[in-house]
């Protein structure tokens, strides 16, 4: 699942860039699954609070900007792209 640089590997719960492994949090791994089932698709910041926190969990402010920030620097910085005011999306 993914596009060209980006492949989602559910088995492994991995990404390959650009035919790279790389190892992801749970929380990295469920936005990227969000981000990756949608591509080109703009997600929220209450869509994606909704994919990587349970029911209850005390979400912080800017936790998803925190997880995006350390996913661009292992992925590549236009992995994922943000919309001002919208939200995150991937490349179609």
């Amino acid at each position: 699942m993914g596009s060209a640089a980006l492949q989602l590997d559910l088995t492994t719960r991995e990404v390959l860039v650009n035919g790279a492994r790389e190892a992801l949090t749970a929380r990295e791994f469920a936005l990227l699954h969000a981000l990756l089932e949608r591509p080109g698709a703009i997600l929220s910041r209450e869509q994606l609070e909704n994919r990587i926190h349970g029911w209850g969990e005390e979400v912080t402010s800017n936790a998803i900007d925190v997880l995006i920030h350390g996913m661009r620097r292992k992925l590549g910085a236009e992995a994922i792209r943000n919309v001002r005011g919208l939200g995150w999306r991937v490349v179609a």
